[in-house]
Formats: structure tokens, sequence, C-alpha cells
């Protein structure tokens, strides 16, 4: 019955319910330890005021916020077995986390933040100016476009940047460019997942999967400790700059 509903519906069946009460029973510890990270993290986001004359500071928050909610959206993918797609978030999350680093440890690195999006704004504007046909674009739509790509193009700053900045050139060296490679980007090592080994071969399995689950809920765990770490940090300097 399970496979068939499955089969007919994919990962909106209730199938990946009964798949969750099983890898939430097998994998006690290590969700269990996600979410005493995860809830340590909530109750400093909700009890953590910030002044709105820090630009850096709120940036800094809010990049921790976005951290957190990442990762607690890809341990629910994690749950119902789409470990590939909560490898996606996990990378998201480093990279907010590398951001909030950055900005807490040099705040000059938010007007870099704001340069790049200031360049990504204006490539995106450029290539729909571009690739569009014109009659795609209506007049008032094109003349906001010109007047983006007519601003100041920015300069470029990755998160490989904050990471350096931050001291975190391990995590984006390991992990970011690992997931990377196996789920952020579409390369041919991606698609190992679709297959499942059966014997002396490998059959096509697109069901719910543990494959990978153990080290993605470390990931998830390691970015959320670290952002703890983060949002302490933004309440200490809150604080400071209160008195």
């Amino acid at each position: 019955m399970y496979k068939k509903e499955f089969d007919e519906k994919g990962f909106l069946s209730n199938y990946v319910f009964t798949h969750r009460e099983e890898v939430l029973v097998t994998y006690l510890s290590e969700f269990s330890e996600c979410g005493v990270i995860s809830a340590r993290a909530q109750n400093l986001i909700v009890n953590t005021a910030v002044s709105r004359s820090d630009p850096s500071l709120v940036c800094a928050f809010l990049f921790a916020e976005r951290t957190v909610r990442t990762c607690q959206a890809a341990i629910r993918l994690c749950e119902i077995g789409l470990v590939q797609e909560a490898q996606v978030l996990a990378r998201t999350a480093l990279e907010t986390l590398f951001h909030s680093s950055a900005l807490l440890s040099k705040p000059e690195v938010f007007e870099s933040i704001q340069s790049n999006d200031d360049k990504e704004g204006n490539k995106f504007a450029a290539s729909i100016l571009k690739d569009l046909p014109a009659d795609k674009v209506s007049p008032e739509d094109e003349k906001y476009l010109l007047d983006m790509v007519g601003r100041s193009s920015g300069n470029t700053f990755s998160v490989y940047d904050s990471a350096k900045i931050a001291g975190l050139l391990d995590l984006y060296t390991i992990q970011y460019r690992f997931l990377s490679a196996l789920a952020g980007h579409a390369t041919l090592r991606s698609l190992d997942r679709s297959f499942a080994p059966d014997n002396s071969k490998y059959e096509f399995y697109m069901g719910p999967t543990t494959n990978q689950l153990e080290l993605t809920l470390g990931i998830i765990s390691n970015c959320l400790d670290v952002t703890v770490r983060n949002l302490k940090k933004v309440g200490e300097m809150t604080r400071l700059n209160s008195k």
C-alpha cells in the first residue's frame, strides 16, 4: 500500500511520515542533539533586542536568524528522508553563518556585503535587458532596470571572504565545498543519490533515504552550535553599545 501511494504521490504521500517515525527512533541521539541546540538558538533569537542604529549588528543578527530557520527546515527534510535536499539547505545555512560571523568579527564587512549586493543587482538587471525580448519588458520595468544598470556595480565579496575573515575556512573548505559538490550544484556526482546498491549492481531509487543522514545532521548541529555563539556575541555587543 505504502509503495503504491509513494509511486503515485512521491514525497507528498503519507509514507514519508512512516519513515519519519522510524528514523526518529533509529537516530534518536542525532536528532535530539540538533533539537537541543536548535532550541538554545531559538531562545536566544526571541530574547535578543538589537538597536536599529547599528546596521552591521542588525545584519549579523538577521543572518544568524536565517541560519537557524534554514537549519530547522533541513532537520525536517532529514526526518522524511529528503537528505540531499536537506544538504542544499545546510549549504545555504553555512553561507548565512559565514556572513553573520564575519560581521561580528569585523563590522565594516557590512559595506562589502552591501557592495556585492549592488553588483548582483546590476548583473540581474543587465541580464534581463540583454537576454529577454523587448516585448517581454514593460516600459516602466525597462526604466527601472536601466536605472539599476546605471548605478555603481559594486565589488565582489563572497562567502569565502566572510569565512576567511571569521576564521571559519575549515568549515568552508570541508563542509561547504562538500555540500556544493554533492547537493548544492547540478553536478554529475550529485546524481549518485538516485541510485541504491542492490547486490552487485545499482538500481534507481527515489524514496526516503538515510544515506548520509548522520553526516548531514552532524553538519547542521555544528552550524547551529556556531550560530549560538554568534547570537550570544550579538547580545553581548548590544549590551555594551547600550551603556
